[in-house]
């Protein structure tokens, strides 16, 4: 008869791409000890998809994005986001409940487009673990084998569904408009008149108008729906969309979410987002941007993690910052 109360609760898998690596969110939980994926209970009236949005962003800082359960290959309908499984798990008395009872867990999987950005104070601490790494974790063995289940499937579970056709007419504009971006920006430095940097503004405010008509009409224009040429001027033009700051982050959001689904190259969204919390006057995380320092010499910017910062360009395939810094110096001379 104890265990016939029962709560309504969610638990989350969230992940996200670290280059083209996935990893999964856990949290170091300070009551239940180790460490597990968030999740809690529904509170009144609440449907268990939005508590486990709220539960991760409470627990952690990160906004999630549900994902639906993986359909077959050519499935020709879209799919919204829904409860994968739902376990009875016997709970002790808590704070909720002074005797046995059960949780009736909704257990759901989403994507972080973005794991750095962290919005509010995160409840607990959390970190982003590879594959190879829950053998080691202190988890609950349920947690263990399902989260060793998903990392099987979430490619698949977060690829871009139903895949556009190719825009061929879409593609070759942006491969012009990325030539005239690049060709104001290649004359060397002794040679920029006026006229010139009056013609770069232009370029990039002309740019900047037609991609946000672009995306307005077919959102953004990923690898599948271009090309991989066309899509990495797509991000071109959003990198260099920096007198419209607001249009610049709703790239950001845009393009992640691209690489999420691997329809854009992960280092373009290193480079936006880096670009974007510079413009916001935060640290940067991968030292993709440079300025002249005290001598002189290109020096990055401050980033966020000085110690992390070369193992994670390694992990989204940039070079070490020293032989970064050289290649782009000698581009500049």
């Amino acid at each position: 008869m104890g265990d016939s109360v029962v709560h309504e609760t969610a638990s989350c898998y969230a992940f996200a791409r670290f280059g083209r690596e996935w990893r999964l969110c856990m949290i170091e939980h300070p009551r239940l000890g180790g460490e597990l994926v968030p999740g809690g209970h529904a509170e009144d009236r609440e449907d268990t998809l939005t508590a486990a949005v709220r539960e991760v962003l409470e627990e952690t800082g990160h906004r999630v994005r549900l994902l639906p359960p993986p359909l077959p290959e050519g499935y020709p309908h879209s799919a919204a986001p829904s409860v994968w499984h739902v376990v009875s798990m016997p709970a002790a008395a808590d704070s909720r409940c002074d005797r046995r009872h059960v949780h009736r867990d909704h257990i759901v999987v989403g994507v972080v487009d973005r794991p750095f950005a962290v919005h509010g104070t995160p409840e607990y601490t959390s970190h982003w673990v590879k594959r190879s790494a829950l053998d080691r974790l202190d988890l609950p063995e349920d947690t263990r084998l399902l989260a060793a289940e998903l990392f099987g499937v979430i490619d698949g579970a977060a690829a871009l569904r139903p895949r556009p056709a190719v825009d061929e007419a879409l593609g070759a504009e942006l491969l012009r408009r990325q030539e005239e971006d690049q060709a104001v920006r290649l004359v060397p430095v002794a040679e920029r008149t006026p006229e010139l940097m009056e013609r770069w503004r232009a370029v990039d405010e002309a740019n900047t108008a037609w991609l946000g008509e672009v995306i307005a009409a077919r959102g953004w224009p990923g690898e599948a729906l271009v090309g991989q040429r066309a899509a990495g001027a797509a991000w071109l033009l959003a990198q260099h969309a920096d007198r419209r700051p607001d249009f610049q982050r709703e790239c950001l959001e845009l393009l992640t979410a691209a690489v999420t689904a691997g329809d854009a190259d992960p280092q373009h969204g290193a480079l936006l987002e880096d670009r974007v919390l510079l413009a916001q006057g935060q640290r940067q995380v991968f030292g993709t941007q440079l300025m002249q320092g005290p001598d002189g010499t290109l020096v990055p910017h401050p980033v966020r993690s000085p110690d992390e910062v070369e193992a994670l360009r390694a992990a989204w395939g940039f070079e070490p910052l020293e032989a970064y810094i050289g290649q782009v110096s000698a581009g500049i001379r």
